[in-house]
């Protein structure tokens, strides 16, 4: 039986979302102070056109959390922006690359708890490998998700021309602990880059993956592996993309919809699912069952 849910209903659903960097939800006025405190430049103002001056942000922002302090500051503030949209279950990304030493890992143990407990919240990592990163770097980001509190799997960021394949061995040891895996595959890259990160990394999951849209094949493969693409609109519109969602849709391809970098963008879950369903077309219902059905945690 098809269920019709009234839009008061819509706005006070439980979500979840699967598709956030940690790094992104710095709000501006926070990196301000972290930077100060840290002895640190100011970051520069969220302003961008293209993928290229988006990183060339994000990576000078993600430097402003160096203690552990930091890192549960900035975890604690995003649950306070997931707390008033509903959003009940979150898998968020942070990238070991962009912060030396391991001292912050316990603010990412007690911010988790801190969230879980004040808000009901509860938060699952992912923690990201990078194309063309270090041996080290990569091994050093399995063993923090291998070792640390709340991790439910990977992901990989990084410039998309470069293989993902050479990273296939930690991706296998991260699922033999029984890690998932979303890479970045398809954002700016093309439907080899998706067929890549499918067919030789296993992913059942992919961040962006509309670089699809062109190649039949691609898109049959997504639809006969039932591979959840976690789409965000807003992001790609910042950087000048306009996919086809709904062709995705169409095919049969679980789509879940998300900020990104809610931040930076800036976006909230409940304006996506807004946008998705007033300017592409999507089924609002659809978007937020799939979420739920596609996560690599387990909600309370």
């Amino acid at each position: 039986m098809l269920v019709v849910l009234s839009d008061a209903d819509l706005m006070t659903q439980q979500l979840a979302e699967l598709h956030v960097h940690l790094e992104g939800a710095i709000r501006r006025e926070t990196a301000i102070s972290l930077s100060a405190q840290n002895g640190l430049p100011e970051p520069p103002p969220y302003e961008y056109s293209d993928l290229a001056g988006f990183l060339a942000v994000y990576r000078q922002v993600s430097r402003c959390m160096v203690t552990n302090r930091d890192f549960e500051r900035v975890i604690f503030e995003h649950g306070e922006a997931m707390a008033s949209q509903h959003i009940t279950y979150a898998e968020i990304s942070f990238n070991p690359s962009l912060h030396p030493d391991d001292g912050w890992i316990d603010g990412v143990v007690r911010g988790r708890a801190s969230v879980a407990r004040e808000f009901g919240i509860e938060v699952s990592w992912l923690v990201e490998l990078v194309r063309g990163g270090s041996v080290a770097a990569n091994e050093r980001a399995l063993d923090i998700a291998l070792t640390t509190e709340g991790v439910v799997g990977l992901g990989l960021v990084g410039d998309e021309s470069i293989a993902a394949s050479p990273l296939s061995n930690l991706v296998e040891r991260a699922r033999a602990a029984g890690l998932g895996f979303m890479p970045h595959a398809g954002q700016v890259g093309g439907p080899e880059v998706v067929r890549e990160a499918v067919e030789d990394l296993g992913a059942t999951r992919v961040a962006h993956g509309v670089g699809a849209e062109p190649d039949a094949g691609v898109l049959q493969l997504l639809v006969d592996r039932g591979v959840c693409l976690c789409v965000c609109p807003s992001s790609n519109a910042r950087i000048g993309l306009q996919p086809d969602f709904r062709k995705f849709a169409d095919l049969g391809i679980p789509l879940a919809v998300n900020t990104d970098d809610p931040a930076m963008v800036p976006t909230t879950l409940q304006r996506e699912l807004t946008v998705a369903e007033t300017v592409h077309g999507l089924d609002r219902v659809a978007l937020i069952t799939t979420a739920w059905q596609h996560r690599f945690g387990s909600h309370r």
